[in-house]
């Protein structure tokens, strides 16, 4: 047996000695005698030794004062050559100690990882999520969290190795929770045709980012949406005999969740007014005949309306009722006051209001003809 091999025993017979004291000294000292004895011999210490002090630290941790844990935390941050069970440890510990750990540590392994984003606290998820060249399984596991927090910290990290399906899970909840809107449009690794989607429903602040960021024109991003529109068209028999080709298309959109403002609009500008009303009427969940009745017989104040609630800006409006009465021969022209008054709706009517008049107009056409 070698010098360095007696001298490691009989630092470890010593420390045994010293678990049996439980004062507050002998604690520390205990802490400090064996993370001292793994970091500078772990190498010489058998398995069954490191598992007895690990079982022992564990007891123990709790007991040391945070500042001490979270000096060997910071101490060990970038190590590879301690025992991984010590990291995983320090790992689980409150966030002041595990923070450094989660972030810089490589022994951790993604099913330590995975374990410690179902198990511990939101501070420990957001820790997971700012580590460099995060797995695809460890981004999975942290957007099934459904934390807007720990969502928006894994989409900040460029390095993050975030798969198609889990973007695409990003995707459904960020239409409903604006905050995860801009950290996904500034993803350099956006797949074009999920940006182009995207598009339809995002702000013109951020429309005017994607545009950049991802490097389209705007040829580009219809060609990119009218391509996806196409795709759809070639899919099975859209045109059942019993049902309009509008409808059947219209449907098909819906399924494959392409059913949004910039085709609302291509449609429009195309001279397609049946295709428009349709769709319009689905994505605001209305009855058609209501649609058309807010179109062509209510006025630019119901169809701001319908706007609002469809999240469609008022840079668009006037496009739209222009058009629109242009199709059917009617009067395009809007005084000063008309166009200011129709405009205060868009500031003072959100998103909710304007669903919710909706609402009512619908259910007032059950019982007499709407307005």
């Amino acid at each position: 047996m070698s010098e360095t091999e007696n001298s490691t025993g009989e630092e470890i017979a010593k420390l045994m000695v010293l678990a049996h004291n439980s004062s507050k000294e002998a604690r520390a000292e205990l802490f400090d005698g064996i993370t001292d004895l793994i970091e500078a011999q772990h190498q010489q210490i058998s398995v069954t030794e490191i598992d007895l002090m690990m079982d022992i630290l564990s007891t123990i941790i709790s007991d040391i004062e945070i500042n001490i844990r979270k000096k060997l935390s910071l101490k060990l941050a970038d190590r590879s050559d301690v025992p991984a069970e010590l990291i995983i440890l320090l790992a689980n510990d409150e966030i002041e100690v595990a923070n450094p750990i989660l972030i810089q540590n490589t022994l951790l392994t993604d099913k330590d990882l995975i374990k410690i984003i179902q198990r511990r606290s939101r501070q420990h998820q957001m820790s997971i999520a700012s580590r460099k060249m995060l797995s695809a399984d460890v981004c999975r596991e942290l957007v099934s969290t459904n934390d807007d927090n720990v969502i928006v910290t894994l989409l900040t990290n460029q390095e993050a190795k975030i798969d198609n399906d889990t973007i695409e899970k990003i995707i459904e909840k960020a239409k409903v929770r604006e905050v995860l809107q801009p950290p996904l449009v500034r993803r350099e690794d956006l797949p074009k045709d999920i940006a182009a989607r995207m598009y339809s429903w995002i702000s013109m602040s951020l429309k005017s980012e994607l545009l950049k960021i991802h490097d389209f024109d705007a040829d580009e991003l219809e060609g990119v949406l009218e391509e996806s529109i196409n795709e759809l068209k070639e899919e099975d028999d859209l045109s059942s005999p019993n049902i309009e080709p509008e409808v059947a298309l219209i449907s098909k959109l819906k399924k494959a969740d392409k059913l949004h403002i910039s085709f609302l609009m291509k449609s429009l500008r195309q001279g397609n007014t049946r295709l428009f009303e349709l769709a319009f009427a689905e994505i605001l969940n209305i009855p058609d005949e209501i649609m058309c009745n807010i179109l062509y017989n209510r006025g630019p104040a119901a169809l701001a309306i319908a706007c609002c609630a469809a999240r469609i800006d008022k840079s668009v409006f006037l496009t739209i009722f222009r058009l629109t009465r242009e199709a059917k021969m009617m009067d395009t022209e809007l005084s000063k006051e008309e166009i200011k008054h129709t405009y205060n709706q868009f500031v003072n009517t959100n998103e909710q209001r304007a669903k919710l008049i909706l609402h009512k107009w619908v259910e007032d056409s059950a019982r007499t003809p709407i307005f």
